[in-house]
């Protein structure tokens, strides 16, 4: 099988000779070492389309790229794909956000519930989502996709699950999953089904003390069936990775490459 061209994004892409300097020169010359003559495929995070690019020169403080003709990319999404987190203690959430990234979510919906732990005020919320949107932006960049996912919140758990229901757009019927520790429901077979089926996905996964029983009724009330993962507990930070990588194995990768 023959590799799988590199990606870079490159904003404001178009053809032609270019000088790349800064932080994006950096990671061209020093972190993915080009050299004169390598190709690449670089693709525009605001546009989506993409072109072949040539290295003409690299030195110390830049990188001299030649752009093809632009094209636009048959990448939309083959699935939509949500993962509302509860909002855990610490950094946790970085690395789910970063996780979910690279596993294909295509929406990320971080939400406050009443078991949770940690409480945000506007200012803190509001600096905590500018940095989960900037994490999910460069593990996109870093595993090559066109386009980032989505990132809301911190919301309300009866909101958080509004906005990650209407996936897929209206009429859409996502298969919705409510992973709880108490659920009778195992997720496998339920999850081979809808991945079968190719529609959209969405998952909740609940913060370290889990969920209320509340909580859970009101997922169970918007659709979302409420299934385990069996008989371990794992860690709020671990489930995002097993679940959605059993999605990016099983049904293939939510967004085309």
């Amino acid at each position: 099988m023959p590799d799988r061209p590199r990606r870079v994004p490159i904003a404001d892409l178009g053809p032609g000779q270019r000088r790349l300097d800064g932080a994006l020169g950096h990671y061209l010359g020093r972190v993915l070492r080009l050299r004169a003559g390598d190709s690449f495929v670089a693709f525009d995070p605001a546009t989506g389309r993409e072109a072949d690019v040539s290295t003409r020169h690299v030195d110390a403080e830049a990188v001299v790229i030649w752009v093809g003709a632009l094209r636009e990319r048959g990448g939309a999404p083959a699935r939509e794909l949500a993962w509302v987190q509860s909002l855990p203690k610490g950094d946790k959430c970085d690395a789910i956000v970063r996780d979910a990234t690279e596993l294909g979510a295509t929406r990320i919906v971080v939400a406050t519930t009443r078991r949770g732990v940690v409480r945000l005020d506007p200012a803190r919320a509001g600096a905590r989502a500018g940095r989960w949107t900037r994490i999910a932006r460069e593990a996109a960049r870093q595993c090559g996709r066109s386009k980032a996912p989505e990132v809301h919140g911190p919301l309300p758990w009866s909101d958080a699950l509004a906005s990650a229901a209407n996936v897929g757009g209206v009429g859409a019927r996502p298969a919705r999953f409510c992973l709880w520790e108490g659920a009778r429901e195992p997720l496998g077979p339920a999850l081979f089904e809808a991945l079968a089926n190719a529609g959209s996905l969405v998952f909740t996964c609940g913060p370290e003390g889990g969920l209320d029983d509340d909580e859970v009724d009101a997922a169970r009330a918007l659709g979302f069936r409420v299934v385990s993962l069996g008989e371990r507990i794992l860690r709020t930070e671990t489930v995002a990775a097993a679940v959605l990588g059993a999605v990016a194995v099983w049904g293939g990768a939510s967004e085309e490459t």
